[in-house]
Order: structure tokens, then sequence, then C-alpha cells
């Protein structure tokens, strides 16, 4: 998936499982006050003890975390339903090599990918021109020994421009010209979204940077996890570096001036508070003419740069930050030259690393499992498709459509949504604290959902794109800059609603706000959790409560500032969304009092949008369950539990904790289903018991 097909994901679109914040060209131009390089350099004052770092938590231990899983644990249903239900799978479970956590949906992707895999070593559909580009790509990425022969030459001509650079007027040019600045930073990211104010068109978009140490609070106190962040990739540059002549010293002193030059900004960047705040559309929901943007940018020329780049004939622009434009501006000045350049370099060292030759590759792994604290490398294979699916994957979403048949399963998923869909509308209606007026609005927003199951039937067109011929270095950036321009031709255009913007291989599901819509995707459906015959009460506890989750967040604190339309629209009375607010406060001091283990509290305010939609799920689940005569509760409670089975290791938990607006999936099963009655009388859950929350604290936003 291209930059800004993530970008709109990232923003818009309340997904599953994944969570990441805004992605945005890298890249600041400054250097930093003392004190801030003092600040930046600071490291955690203590290391918890391997022997018991993750022990602690309450109201539950976090089970996720593999430390914390034995054989010798047995719990009831009515102690703790996560790790009754999934002990044997989480004491069985071990991490695959290069991989810092293990889902259930993992054994999913397995099976998808093996057929992709052997679609893309294969000879048939040989005359498709979307097969064609995936093979091509494909191959390019595993040919080590044509990776080897170009070795760093990308990287040393990339440093090479960057040095040659002598003043702001030959920086200027440079930025301004894409193919010259290819593998840059540009000190800012540009361009086109679903505009907020219009859900039919699009708004080309002016976006901060983001930082080498992912959320800005890490250049002020750095904490555990943004320490591993810098030791690892700082050893990655000093390993690149060093392989074209720079002394380690000189690597690490170029690290730590970039570093610096990330710290003067860093204090007016989004911090990952601000991504998952329910306003932070409306805060970046910043209009400002062409001529209102020239004013504002006295030095930095990012009009000229835009316009380079093909979107400067934008009618009107999305300022996301105004502040670190500001900044950015400010800063721009011929005696910070050198730090900017710097700057560049040192991104695209850590850019580039996946890109080059086996050494590069095996050093950027290496900075991965660092932070995550995975051990060894996925298979080449796999991540080769990977690579695939997400720098190509319209090409790579049809090439297997024609491959495997999915159209009964795609009707059959689309009923289910049909279904739950309908159901929700018993909930609205149920709701006692709504007035008639919010609740006719509610009701309108459902029956305009769009349900998107699978596939869809339109995509955009690679038949101009070619790559015989080419280097995998040469691939990526030919890919690059045939997107950038699909993403062009979208300045001042209309939103095709039939052409989904993301990759229907990746093993997720989504709510997109700016269309309304609830994307049910075939990555994430298939067996071992999906098989054909299985009981009702299953489905419904797997991708029937995904459904819910997913319709919910047309409801949570963000989808709800929402219309039908998908624009960014109040369609609350004042009473109504001031008690929508309250019902949204209990739920985050609820998770407020917990703590995963001692020393990291839960924020309930980080994953307050998808807490609301795990509980909005259950609910519709639940009143759907109504209808069934017999219906099993304790099978759907169950496969509800095993939904969420899943290990990590103790970064990659941690890192969860800090970046991730999901709740910990421990969480996910054991908070949503003691908040309602059906699952106390299932499994007989009194007072005193591990599971039990009084019916005065339960806290169910729907």
């Amino acid at each position: 998936m291209n930059a800004w097909k993530r970008l709109t994901v990232a923003l818009l679109a309340a997904s599953l499982f994944s969570a990441c914040g805004t992605p945005t060209s890298e890249g600041t131009a400054a250097e930093a006050a003392p004190e801030e390089t003092a600040a930046a350099s600071a490291q955690p004052e203590t290391e918890p003890a391997a022997a018991v770092r993750g022990q602690g938590g309450t109201p539950w231990t976090d089970f996720d975390l593999k430390e914390n899983i034995s054989a010798d644990i047995t719990l009831s249903p009515k102690e703790d339903l996560y790790y009754s239900v999934n002990k044997d799978w989480l004491v069985n479970s071990e991490f695959p090599e290069g991989k810092s956590a293990l889902l259930i949906f993992d054994q999913v992707k397995d099976n998808l990918d093996k057929r992709a895999i052997a679609l893309l070593e294969g000879t048939d559909h040989a005359d498709s021109h979307n097969v064609q580009l995936v093979r091509t790509l494909y191959n390019a990425f595993l040919d080590w020994q044509a990776r080897d022969e170009v070795g760093l030459t990308p990287l040393q001509d990339i440093i090479d421009r960057v040095s040659a650079i002598s003043s702001l007027e030959e920086m200027n040019a440079f930025l301004a010209d894409p193919e010259a600045s290819f593998g840059v930073t540009s000190l800012f990211g540009c361009g086109t979204m679903t505009s907020f104010n219009d859900a039919s068109k699009y708004a080309t978009v002016v976006a901060e940077m983001s930082l080498l140490l992912s959320d800005p609070s890490e250049y002020q106190t750095r904490t555990e996890a943004g320490d591993r962040k810098y030791n690892a990739k700082m050893t990655l540059v000093k390993t690149l570096l060093s392989r074209l002549g720079y002394t380690e010293d000189q690597a690490k002193e170029m690290f730590d001036r970039a570093i610096e030059s990330e710290a003067k900004v860093a204090d007016v960047c989004y911090s990952v508070t601000d991504r998952y705040s329910p306003d932070f559309s409306s805060r970046i929901n910043n209009i400002r003419t062409p001529e209102e943007v020239d004013a504002m940018m006295t030095a930095f020329p990012l009009l000229d740069i835009m316009d380079g780049c093909g979107f400067g004939g934008a009618k009107e622009y999305m300022v996301m930050n105004p502040a670190y434009l500001e900044r950015l501006n400010e800063l721009y000045t011929e005696d910070r030259l050198d730090a900017i350049k710097n700057l560049m370099i040192v991104k695209a060292v850590v850019t580039a690393a996946d890109l080059l030759d086996s050494d590069a590759y095996q050093a950027s792994i290496d900075a991965d499992n660092a932070q995550s604290g995975a051990t060894g490398r996925q298979d080449d294979k796999v991540a080769a498709f990977d690579m695939v699916r997400g720098e190509l994957s319209a090409p790579m979403d049809q090439a297997y459509l024609d491959s495997y048949d999915q159209s009964e399963l795609k009707q059959q998923i689309t009923d289910l949504c049909v279904e739950i869909r309908d159901t929700y509308r018993t909930v609205l209606e149920q709701e006692e604290w709504l007035s008639e007026e919010t609740r006719e609005k509610a009701v309108e927003k459902l029956d305009h959902l769009r349900i998107n199951a699978l596939y869809p039937n339109k995509w955009e067109d690679y038949s101009k794109l070619d790559l015989e011929g080419l280097s995998y270095y040469e691939c990526r950036k030919a890919i690059d800059m045939y997107n950038t321009q699909l993403n062009v031709s979208r300045t001042n255009g209309t939103v095709d609603p039939e052409i989904w913007d993301f990759d229907i291989l990746e093993p997720n599901a989504y709510y997109n706000p700016s269309d309304n819509s609830i994307n049910m995707i075939l990555g994430m459906i298939g067996d071992p959790l999906y098989e054909a015959g299985e009981p009702e009460e299953i489905l419904m506890g797997t991708y029937g409560s995904i459904i819910g989750h997913e319709i919910s967040h047309a409801f949570d604190t963000s989808g709800a500032q929402y219309d039908k339309n998908g624009n960014l629209s109040s369609w609350w009375t004042d009473a109504d969304y001031e008690a929508f607010q309250k019902r949204a406060q209990r739920l985050i001091d609820y998770y407020d009092k917990m703590t995963a283990w001692e020393g990291q509290p839960i924020s309930g305010s980080q994953i307050q949008t998808e807490a609301i939609a795990d509980m909005g799920g259950m609910k519709v689940l639940l009143e759907m369950a109504k209808t069934r005569e017999n219906f099993d509760y304790e099978a759907f409670f169950k496969a509800y539990a095993q939904n969420w089975s899943r290990i990590n290791t103790y970064e990659a938990e941690q890192n969860n904790l800090n970046y991730d607006s999901h709740p910990l999936h421990y969480l996910r099963t054991n908070a949503t289903v003691q908040q309602f009655e059906e699952f106390y009388t299932t499994f007989d859950v009194k007072e005193g018991d591990g599971m039990y929350l009084a019916p005065e604290d339960r806290i169910a936003v729907w």
C-alpha cells in the first residue's frame, strides 16, 4: 500500500488489529537546543529484570505475555475466561522466526500465504499484466545475487546527491524535483485523501513528519521502548554507514545529530495520545487557500515543492498541523543546512536498508527484532509476498482472485453483515438515554452503512506500470513514482466509492467513517476460523463479533462525529452528546484502574474507541442470539475468547501499550464479556469470582 493510501487508513479507518500513527514524510530542519539534546539522550533509570517483568497486573494477569504463561496455571472461566479457554493454545504456541507476536488469525494468513506464493511461483495466467507485475516484483525481491551485485550503490547515490547541495537555493530545487530527491525526506508530507467536509471529494493534504523515535514524548523523557528504538536504529545506521567508509564514531554522531534535529520540532508534533483522541479529525481539518499557505511559509518553499511533486494545482489544502509548518519555516535557514542534510542522510539509511543487498536487509531485520523482541528471520518467500501485497495491492489482489474464486464466500459474509446491521437497529431503538431526534439520525446512519465484503468490483489501473528488467530497488522506485502519479490525479477530484483504498489480502477488518463503510476483507476470513458447516454460534462468536465491532465504530467517540455520508458533521443533540461523553468517560475510568503489570497502567483514553466497539459488537450479537432457539451461549463465548488468543514478547506487548488504540487481547475478552448478564448466567459467575463485575459498575457505552 503506498504512503498516502496508508495515511487515509491510519487517520480514518478503525481497524480490528492494527493501529498506526499518521504516516508522513520523515524529517525536520533543525538543530536541538542543548537542554533538548540532553533530554533526547536520557536513558531509563532502571531496566526491569527479565525474571519479574510483566508480573503484578490487575485485575487479571496479562496472559498475552508469553513469559506469564505456564502449564501449571489452571483457571476456570469464572476466574479468567481468556486463559481458561485458550490455555492449551497459549502454552503450546511459540513465536515463528522473525515474529514478536502470534495470533490465531495468523493461521488464516498462513493458509492464504501458501496459496498466494503458489500463484507467484507458478506459470499460469502468464498473459495477465497484473500477474506479470507481481511476479516480477516478487522475483526481484528474492534475487539476492542481483541485489548483492548492486550492493549499497543506491544509498551511496542518495548520500552523494545530498552532500553536493551547498545552499538553500540548491536544496529548494532538489526537493522540488521528485526524480532527484527520491529516497530523501522532503521534511513534510503531501498527498490526497477523502475530505472531511465533503466525503465525495478529495482534499489535498499537507502533513507533518514522522519521527525516528515514533512518539514526540520520547524526545523529552526517553522510555524503555524509546530506548530500544534509539539503539536499534542507531546500530542500523552505524552498520550501513561503516560499509560506506564512515567510522562508527562518525556514524553515531550523525545519528545523534538527527535525533537532536527532530527534538527541535517534536514538541509541536502530534503524540500518540493526540492521534487517538476522538477530536483528532477536527484538529487536523485546517483548510487553507494556496495564498494563505504561501503567506505562512516565507522561508520554506512548500508550494514550490508541492508543485514539483504534482500537487500544485490544488484549490485548497488541508494543513494537518499548522504549528509544525510554522516551526519548519522558522528553522529552515542557511546556517542549519548541514543539519538538514545530515538528517536526510540518516533517514535515507533507515528507509533504504531493507531495499538493498543481503547484508543491509539482515541489518534491517536485526533492528526490527531489537525493537520487538523477535528472534530469527521470517521466511524470505513470505516476506516477499507481504511486500508485494503492500506495494502492489491492487494487482496482487486481482491476481489472487483470478486464481481462487471467492464469490460464494463473499455472498455469505455479505448476508451475515446485513443481518447484524439490521439487528443493530434494535440495539439503537432500545437505548433509553437517546432522544428520539438523535436516535432517528443514528438509525439513518445505520441504514446508509456501506457493506464492503471481501473484495471490490473495481480497481486502480496499473496497466501502464512496467517493471520488466529493473533491479529490486528500481522496481520499488518505479512503483512509488507510479503511485504518486495516481495520487496526483485525484487532486481536486471526486472519490470513487467503488475503489477500496486498502489491501484485501491483509488479515484485518475496518470501519471507514469517510464513506460510512464496514470492510470485512478477504485476508482475515478462512480456515481454521471459518469452515463450512460449523455451528452458527461459532461463526457468530468469531466473524459475527468482528462485524458487530466494525459497525459499532460508526457510533464510538470518533465515528459518532461523522454523518451518514461520511462528512465530519455533528448529528447529535447537545444533551445526547454530553450523555454519550459521560458514558465514554466511565469506560475510560474503568480501564484506567487496570494495570498490565506493575508500573504499566492501561490508558483508557488511548483505547476508548476500540473498547466501545468491542462492547457494542458483543451487545448486538447477544441481541441476535435472543432470536435463536436453544442458542449455545457457552460455545459462543468460548469462540469469542478464541478469536483473541495471542502471544507477545515483552517488547511487543509494551509497544502495544504505548502505541496501539486497542485493548490488549486478554482485556478484549475478559473486560468485554463481564459487561453482559448472559455471560454470568452461562458460567454461573458470582460475586467474589475473578470475572465478576457488579451491575452498577458495568460500563458498556451501548
